[in-house]
């Protein structure tokens, strides 16, 4: 090991492939499911919390921000820090996360349980998804990418379905309270999977100023998203955060496509191994299919009871599994 310490034992799962492939899947889905459940217990959980939709739509869009900017966080740490190591202090947070959703008093704890679930979500997929691509080599590539695609997919397919059935029932707390287990269950499976490796690149340079503008960008965009729900687009406190925020992210995009040595590989993406495309896949894929149900969902709800409009989502969890 680097940096003159010692490797920790490892874990007496760590060199079998359902175990670790079971580790993954249990740390992508839970935010990734509750982020498409939530559209329809959002009015139970705002009533019950004592908040308004808008407060409810912020929170949303601040989990959002978290997930896109711990995507750039994790490339930093993983760069300096031993990621196995780190993984298990994510898994740890997200449990945390977990909790502080399904026990909310109020909505400040239920808006920072799910930034935390959003942030350490992206960390996860960053630091665990790697090793199950590289440790296992080619002839387990199929099976990954089949994981990945029932992780992402399949998650954000079986959403609505679970947000319905709790949403017909009048609670939503069983179902917060179920992610929770499951995030226990992920951190439980990083501890047997372990097996310590070094840092990616300890002469890499630490890039402050990349990770605060993108992080700025990341809130002001998702927050000025989040006014849409009562505000116009044209409208100040919704057009100039947006603009703005998409404006810094396009920055750093450019900044880093031209830097010598750039903490985001842009350049190389689209030419880049195997694992670096299916993470960048992911990751868009992530963003674009929960969006996409979220507002399919938001334009039929009127049409529809919640267990009616879950059910009708429900096909595309067969679509992701074939």
């Amino acid at each position: 090991m680097t940096g003159g310490h010692s490797p920790l034992p490892r874990g007496p799962f760590s060199a079998r492939y359902p175990a670790a492939a079971a580790m993954v899947v249990f740390a992508l889905v839970p935010y990734l499911a509750l982020s498409a459940a939530l559209q329809p217990l959002t009015p139970i959980i705002a009533r019950q919390l004592h908040t308004s939709l808008q407060t409810m739509s912020m929170g949303s869009g601040l989990a959002n921000a978290g997930y896109a900017v711990g995507t750039v966080l994790a490339v930093q740490l993983a760069q300096h820090l031993p990621q196995r190591r780190m993984m298990v202090l994510y898994a740890v947070a997200l449990v945390v996360g977990s909790v502080l959703t399904a026990a909310a008093s109020s909505p400040e704890m239920f808006i920072a349980g799910r930034v935390l679930q959003g942030v350490c979500t992206s960390l996860l997929l960053i630091a665990a998804v790697p090793p199950l691509v590289l440790a296992f080599g080619l002839e387990r590539l199929r099976e990954t990418a089949v994981i990945m695609s029932v992780c992402i997919f399949g998650a954000v397919a079986l959403g609505p379905t679970l947000g319905g059935i709790q949403a017909s029932a009048d609670a939503w707390r069983p179902l917060f309270w179920i992610v929770a287990l499951i995030s226990l269950a992920a951190f439980v499976l990083s501890i047997l999977t372990f097996e310590d490796s070094p840092p990616m690149d300890r002469s890499a340079p630490w890039s402050p100023g990349v990770l605060a503008v993108a992080a700025v960008g990341c809130v002001a965009a998702f927050y000025g998203s989040s006014q849409l729900l009562t505000h116009r687009f044209l409208e100040l406190i919704t057009v100039v955060p947006l603009v703005g925020g998409l404006g810094l992210i396009v920055m750093v995009i450019r900044h880093q496509y031209r830097a010598k040595r750039p903490l985001l590989t842009i350049r190389s993406m689209l030419s880049s191994t195997i694992p670096v495309a299916a993470l960048t896949l992911a990751l868009l894929a992530a963003a674009a299919s929960v969006s996409a149900t979220d507002l399919t969902a938001s334009l039929l709800a009127h049409r529809y009871t919640p267990l009616h409009l879950g059910l009708l989502f429900l096909p595309e969890l067969a679509g992701a599994v074939i």
